[in-house]
């Protein structure tokens, strides 16, 4: 038994030493440690819309405008009564996580829903749906142990990237395959994104959306504004809902400019569009146009803030909202 345990000692340092070296040759490199985004980190987000010490939930829903642009700790500092929850989705407009909130009898927080025409738009609605799918049918006290761990893990270790384990390094190296990209987006255990845009070619962002808008002749189709107008009366519903358990919803257009915000408006002018959503909804409104300090924050892609600007673009937006006395 004691050789059992000397061997199984020496195994587990030399595996140690190892992934120890390991480590260090990558950090070496430049990389670093990162939380990877995925529905069980969402659905941990998810449980916490029912703070019990007095605060009152405030949800921020989106996409990645809102998941890479908010400063929670600011939102801590500044609004010290109401507790954040980041719910946003990369490239999934959050009308079904909203749609979710209001059928939860349970939550009474205030929903700040960034949001354009086109995740307005009925067809779009179910994007986030499997995300709430899933936290409703899969997520389990174990596996909320389980995320808490694998936090821990990715919090301190580069390889507990995919891209570092043992077998994807040995099919890279015999496939003659570059080394990792360098990721220039970052995110927290509390799903609090970063984009760094430091020695990141933002033009292709451009260049993509040209080439998206040219195949379809320089216009993106859109809904007829009436039709728009009138599916939005289920979300009516939902906000009413929130209302009387004693919560609010705010839609929130975020800022973006260039080519992005040509495109919004020729798709889905404000005047046939947003005006009438607080009208169609029921909901209050705050359309980033309408704010100085938010139409002044930097967008390097024309639609994201800089790391570097987190702090300024999420105080504009909380006097923005308070100023109106939407908080």
């Amino acid at each position: 038994m004691r050789r059992l345990l000397l061997a199984i000692t020496i195994a587990l340092c030399g595996l140690a030493l190892i992934a120890g070296t390991v480590e260090w040759q990558w950090r070496q490199r430049g990389y670093l440690p990162g939380i990877l985004d995925g529905q069980d980190l969402w659905a941990q987000q998810r449980q916490r819309v029912y703070p019990e010490d007095g605060q009152q939930a405030l949800v921020l829903l989106g996409a990645s405008r809102t998941l890479y642009s908010i400063d929670l700790q600011r939102i801590r500092e500044r609004l010290p009564g109401y507790a954040p929850v980041m719910l946003a989705l990369d490239a999934m407009p959050a009308m079904a996580t909203l749609r979710d909130l209001s059928a939860d009898p349970h939550f009474r927080g205030v929903v700040v829903c960034d949001i354009d025409g086109i995740g307005l738009w009925k067809i779009t609605w179910e994007s986030q749906q499997p995300w709430v799918d899933h936290y409703h049918r899969q997520w389990t006290p174990s596996r909320d142990l389980h995320r808490r761990l694998l936090n821990l893990w990715q919090q301190h270790a580069v390889i507990a990237r995919s891209d570092f384990s043992l077998l994807r390094s040995l099919v890279r190296t015999l496939r003659s395959e570059p080394e990792p990209f360098h990721p220039h987006m970052q995110m927290s255990s509390a799903r609090e994104g970063s984009i760094d845009y430091q020695g990141v070619d933002t033009s292709q962002h451009r260049r993509d959306l040209e080439a998206h808008l040219a195949k379809y002749n320089g216009k993106f189709p859109g809904p007829d504004p009436a039709v728009w107008h009138a599916d939005l009366a289920e979300a009516k519903a939902w906000v009413e809902k929130i209302r009387q358990r004693g919560g609010s919803v705010i839609f929130y257009s975020s800022p973006i400019s260039g080519l992005r915000r040509q495109v919004e408006e020729d798709t889905y002018p404000r005047a046939q569009f947003w005006n009438r959503l607080a009208e169609s909804t029921g909901a209050h409104t705050l359309h980033a146009d309408d704010v100085p300090a938010l139409k002044a924050i930097a967008l390097p892609d024309e639609s994201h803030v800089d790391y570097r600007n987190k702090r300024a673009y999420t105080d504009a937006l909380i006097d923005a909202l308070v100023t109106r006395k939407l908080l």
